[in-house]
């Protein structure tokens, strides 16, 4: 049994999968087994992984970011998890540093590593892209060191919150442990912000995750603060719905509460941005009243199960 499988789902993927695969195959050194799960990609993206001795999953259609690495996840069966992202390229040890730390810490059940961010693969990386997720008081996710010069990296490990789905590692003690009805990741959310939804149920069951530096990927990140008008209308119906999803999963009230002006004066500004510039989003409220009581279900569940209190969690909020 390999130590630690690595996943990645691809969509219309063909001008990066090349680079990533092989990255991946032929420059790490540790024990793992890779799949490439493809959801219905129009361009050239199969045809490109078929190149390569991999295992590759085409699905019909387009089931989704969450769905798609699910199918991934209870195809196999290693320790460690690794979800890779077909715009990121490992760099040599990638694999070996990440089963290293987290050998090394059972009580960890995810980690990042160094993301530093690129306009294309293979050029030179001049700034960061993120070394682990982190959360706000208003409940909006970031990424922690972004945008600061590639050599000013933080070089020892610290606690985060979780990793971004791009490059995250997970035990996959954990990933069962979190499991609601059957799925790690929510089906529900389709994509984006999945992979913070993962982060806040593993805090909840008292969960640590960490930042590796000696894990260095590159990454082209499509996805920005400030650049909202290069996101596709589906990404930001996405964005904002599943933003409540998160939310209306995992909050717990007395958190809310103290953290209500943070929240309310963020969604107030979302909310007015919508209804002067972009009012197709409006359908994201409508998807979400639409999803309530599967939600709700899931709170339910969530949050019978939680192993840590208010304001544990509340210490994890802090900006």
């Amino acid at each position: 049994m390999p130590r630690i499988s690595v996943h990645i789902v691809t969509y219309n993927s063909a001008t990066t999968i090349e680079s990533c695969l092989q990255a991946l195959l032929h420059q790490q050194s540790a024990d793992f087994d890779a799949c490439v799960i493809d959801n219905a990609s129009q361009d050239e993206t199969v045809n490109l992984v078929r190149r390569f001795d991999v295992p590759l999953i085409v699905n019909p259609h387009n089931i989704g970011y969450a769905a798609a690495h699910n199918q991934a996840i209870d195809q196999s069966t290693s320790d460690y998890v690794l979800t890779l992202n077909p715009d990121v390229q490992l760099q040599p040890g990638f694999l070996a540093a990440m089963i290293a730390a987290l050998d090394s810490q059972p009580q960890v059940g995810s980690a990042a590593a160094c993301l530093l961010r690129v306009e294309q693969l293979g050029e030179k990386p001049q700034t960061i892209d993120g070394t682990g997720l982190y959360m706000r008081r208003s409940r909006r996710q970031g990424l922690k060191n972004e945008g600061l010069p590639a050599d000013q990296r933080p070089q020892q490990r610290q606690p985060i919150f979780g990793p971004d789905g791009a490059a995250a590692v997970y035990r996959r003690a954990m990933l069962d442990d979190i499991r609601v009805n059957g799925e790690v990741f929510d089906t529900d959310f389709f994509m984006h912000k999945e992979d913070v939804d993962v982060c806040w149920r593993a805090q909840l069951r008292g969960w640590e995750s960490l930042y590796v530096p000696q894990a260095v990927a590159h990454h082209v990140r499509g996805f920005r603060p400030g650049q909202r008008d290069r996101v596709s209308q589906e990404m930001r119906f996405l964005g904002l719905r599943n933003r409540y999803l998160l939310m209306l999963k995992n909050e717990r009230l007395l958190h809310f509460l103290r953290d209500l002006p943070w929240i309310a004066t963020y969604d107030l500004g979302i909310l007015a941005y919508v209804l002067l510039r972009e009012r197709k989003s409006l359908a994201a409220y409508r998807s979400l009243f639409a999803l309530r009581r599967q939600m709700l279900a899931k709170r339910r569940i969530i949050q019978s199960q939680r192993k840590v209190d208010w304001r544990t969690m509340a210490s994890r909020f802090r900006l």
